[in-house]
């Protein structure tokens, strides 16, 4: 067993063997930027997301350029400009060299000028430390500029999309928003992970890209697609799984990609031919991998009526948030409730009453946690 390979995979993206279904979406994702429609991709973290948008660029990748842009990390404007600009290059060239001469004279008399990494990469300075409008524009132009000349189809992912706003508030959305409109030849997929801000961005009427996106929605890969994921993977490394105990994992998981993997992973290391009562065990140390991430999630809550809301709802799922169930967990009044859960959800924590994570709901209802402080 100390041999053997464990074939499961967490924490990081997949592609090809080690994908999981979402092939409904994929084939959105495709109708879509052949049809040159935007899309942004609503999801919960673990969700599956950043392997959704991999496993597509994989895919299709002789069909386009594709430019991936996560947004997390950059805290300033001109970090941003210059990132979004030296990606959509970067992957250009590396696509179709044989415009690389075109694409430096297009680069003249902008804001932008071309210079070398430390690596030996090409990179995209901006020529002003507080760049005026009309050069923030020349960078939201590129997409569409170097896709004209490459005579390929551009697509740019974004992603934690919503992150864009603390970089340069809603005046930079409106910016991208006003060249983006006019793009024929660059489509672009937003994704993100805090679901009320992307929607404040994408669905609401003063929305900066109200209307702009179609639509598409991570839920739970279905069990059934999980469960053959689950056996195949297990007959492949020599053992074996019956069909209960693939049940009981992608149950424990929640449908969630990275909890199924991990409870499996855990599970392959307890045993190639595992009983139900594996399954539980690998459930606790999962858990257990994950009772740090999950305690500085709790000690990100400071008010003590908040940590009564996140226990009640973790110990009482479901459960109507009435009268009895405020008077039961000390929380005041119903328009107390309502503020927490405004306040939790723009932390990324709960959604519609109930916590976002399942396996930090799980860790809530297990961890020794003495009225709501640790």
């Amino acid at each position: 067993m100390d041999d053997m390979q464990n074939p499961f995979v967490y924490g990081t993206v997949v592609t090809g063997p080690d994908f999981v279904g979402r092939e409904s979406e994929i084939r959105n994702l495709r109708m879509s930027v052949r049809n040159g429609k935007s899309t942004v991709i609503y999801s919960d973290r673990k969700m599956g997301k950043s392997s959704l948008l991999a496993e597509f660029m994989r895919r299709y990748d002789d069909d386009y350029i594709f430019v991936y842009l996560d947004t997390y990390g950059i805290t300033g404007l001109n970090e941003f400009l210059e990132k979004f600009a030296e990606e959509v290059t970067r992957h250009s060239l590396s696509k179709v060299r044989r415009f690389a001469s075109s694409f430096l004279e297009t680069i003249k008399g902008t804001g932008l000028r071309v210079i070398m990494t430390e690596d030996g990469e090409v990179g995209i300075e901006l020529r002003s430390a507080r760049p005026r409008q009309h050069e923030i524009d020349e960078v939201f132009e590129l997409p569409e500029k170097i896709a004209k000349l490459s005579r390929k189809k551009m697509v740019v992912i974004i992603d934690e999309f919503q992150d864009v706003a603390g970089v340069g508030g809603v005046q930079l959305i409106k910016a991208m928003r006003s060249k983006f409109q006019w793009h024929k030849n660059a489509v672009y997929v937003f994704s993100g992970s805090k679901r009320h801000m992307l929607m404040s961005i994408f669905e609401e009427h003063e929305g900066a890209f109200y209307k702009f996106a179609r639509p598409m929605t991570l839920s739970a890969i279905p069990a059934d697609e999980f469960k053959d994921y689950l056996v195949r993977k297990y007959s492949s490394a020599g053992g074996s799984l019956s069909d209960e105990v693939a049940t009981k994992v992608v149950e424990a998981g929640g449908g969630y990609p990275y909890y199924v993997q991990h409870v499996a992973y855990e599970l392959f290391q307890i045993s190639m031919h595992p009983t139900l009562d594996d399954v539980d065990v690998a459930i606790q140390n999962t858990v257990d991998h994950q009772s740090s991430a999950f305690m500085n999630m709790w000690e990100s809550v400071r008010s003590l009526l908040h940590r009564r809301y996140l226990l009640a709802i973790a110990r009482e799922p479901g459960i109507p948030q009435g009268v009895a169930f405020i008077e039961r967990h000390a929380l005041r009044s119903p328009s107390h409730i309502s503020r927490i859960r405004s306040q939790l959800e723009k932390k990324g924590l709960t959604e519609k009453g109930r916590i976002i994570d399942p396996f930090f709901a799980r860790w809530l209802r297990t961890a020794s946690l003495r009225n709501g402080q640790e």
